[in-house]
């Protein structure tokens, strides 16, 4: 298989004759020559020989490409990648130093291979030291033997200071989002030091560094994808959030299209428990979909009652978007219950998509109106509900009854004087003044026989008998009647303090009930 022109070929014919018009085909059939056969003829020393084989390197190379293409963690790979690099220098070394050595005639000084031991063990292990700069390896005493030397060093000293850099760099490159992501908090933290803050605010922020991290294994998830063009990122969004949106009634039915262009526009939000994620009577700006963990819908007087909960899947705040008839305020707060992981749609976004789509914007409107009215139809049962348990539960009382007996001294007043007289008037119906103030609150009392008395609206005369003192002008008029009809000599001051305690203890025994 190979790739012509952006499409990948499998055909076997087309795959063999583009295989043969290029070099590698050259140089794997050199490599496959049966050069061995010449060892019956020049013995087995002729190594150079086996030369042929260094030409399939393009295989191993070969091979690490369709690894790093194929691992889904391709810095493992690379790793390897250098590392064999290392260790085949170090091979290559090894194989001189013994050619070298044999050259020379094994054990003829300190510094050739005495031909002691395994030669390939103690040869690498010498290549080992000189290329890592290791040392403690014999004095050269020839001149070959110093130009080996030097050029062994050399190698160890650029080769493979570059080969080690590579594999720093691969790792660094593993690991970048974590150290970025340990260097932003620990800057965060640093800073809510400075200003002062409370340990628990700067522990919710740690909280929301540590759950994220844990989540995304990036802090800046909107921009690893920008360098994709955007039907790749319109592919991955779709297979990300497709499902979910497609849960969400307001955008049930509407054409792939639109959808496409909607769920480019999603961002996901990290919410901590007890965090509020919208408040009763805010405006409402985004929608929310829960991807992770739960939310609780809050309310009662002091929002404090669960209404509902909210787990993965859900989506809440959906009609706020297009806020129709003014239907664009919070009715309720939600709340994170733990850690929540929500995808946000704003209504600027779905403003921007459904501007090219006028179809839709009608579809959507209508269908938002209808949820609306199911809403308050729901909100309505609810209420009738609530109003039905509270009149089960509420407890009637009983008016009390009208008091059976008057004042002993009222009664005796009111039956020796002419009913029209100022006296009674006073008694009965109190002054002009409390009679408009009576009047105006429209509170009426009864109490029997012919005489009314208002606990709202009480003449003052009649405040002053329950507190034992009578006003001089009802003693006055009461002792003026008196005169009048049946000719009484002026009231003493023993009778004007009998006439106040007998009202008084006549009116202990009296009700005042508002009718």
């Amino acid at each position: 298989m190979y790739l012509f022109e952006g499409f990948w070929v499998k055909n076997k014919n087309l795959t063999r004759k583009n295989y043969m018009r290029k070099l590698q085909f050259k140089l794997d059939l050199l490599a496959l020559l049966p050069l061995e056969l010449l060892y019956f003829k020049l013995g087995t020393q002729a190594v150079w020989l086996r030369f042929p084989r260094f030409f399939k390197i393009q295989s191993f190379w070969e091979v690490f490409r369709l690894l790093d293409r194929v691992i889904s963690s391709p810095h493992f790979v690379r790793v390897a990648k250098t590392l064999t690099y290392m260790l085949y220098m170090i091979h290559i070394t090894a194989a001189l130093y013994y050619a070298y050595s044999d050259y020379q005639g094994l054990g003829q000084n300190r510094w050739v291979f005495s031909g002691k031991g395994h030669p390939y063990v103690r040869c690498f292990a010498f290549a080992t030291k000189t290329a890592t700069s290791i040392g403690k390896n014999p004095k050269p005493e020839r001149q070959g033997e110093y130009v080996f030397m030097t050029v062994a060093w050399l190698m160890g000293v650029f080769v493979f200071a570059l080969l080690i850099g590579q594999i720093r760099d691969i790792i660094s490159t593993a690991t970048r989002n974590k150290h970025e992501y340990r260097q932003l908090e620990d800057e965060t933290l640093e800073y809510m030091r400075r200003l002062n803050l409370s340990q628990e605010v700067q522990s919710r922020v740690k909280m929301w560094f540590q759950f994220t991290w844990e989540q995304q294994r990036t802090l800046d998830e909107s921009n690893i994808l920008d360098a994709l063009p955007i039907n790749l990122k319109t592919d991955i969004a779709i297979s990300v959030h497709i499902q979910t949106l497609s849960k969400v009634q307001l955008f049930a039915d509407c054409e792939e299209a639109l959808l496409r262009d909607l769920v480019l526009k999603l961002r996901a939000v990290t919410f901590l428990p007890g965090d509020f994620v919208c408040r009763k009577g805010e405006v409402g700006r985004e929608m929310y979909i829960v991807k992770l963990g739960q939310v609780q819908v809050m309310g009662g007087p002091s929002s404090d009652v669960v209404l509902a909960t909210l787990t993965e899947g859900s989506v809440f705040g959906e009609i706020s978007l297009l806020g129709i008839n003014g239907a664009d305020r919070r009715t309720a707060d939600v709340r994170s219950k733990g850690y929540s992981n929500l995808f946000v749609l704003s209504k600027s976004d779905l403003n921007e998509v459904i501007a090219y789509y006028p179809t839709a914007q009608a579809i959507l409107k209508k269908r938002a109106r209808q949820l609306m009215r199911k809403n308050a139809a729901r909100e309505r049962e609810e209420e009738r509900e609530r109003a039905r348990s509270a009149l089960q539960a509420d407890v009637v009382i009983g008016n009390p009854k009208t008091p059976e007996t008057a004042p002993k001294l009222l009664q005796t007043v009111i039956q020796a004087l002419p009913f029209e007289s100022p006296a009674v008037v006073l008694i009965t119906r109190g002054s002009k003044r409390m009679r408009r103030k009576r009047q105006s609150v429209q509170m009426e009392t009864i109490v029997e026989p012919k005489m009314e008395v208002t606990g709202a609206a009480e003449t003052q005369d009649q405040k002053g008998l329950k507190t034992g003192r009578c006003s001089p002008d009802l003693l006055s008029s009461i002792q003026q009647e008196l005169k009048s009809k049946h000719k009484f000599i002026n009231l003493t001051d023993s009778e004007k303090a009998l006439i106040s305690q007998s009202a008084n203890n006549s009116l202990e025994d009296m009700k005042v009930v508002d009718l």
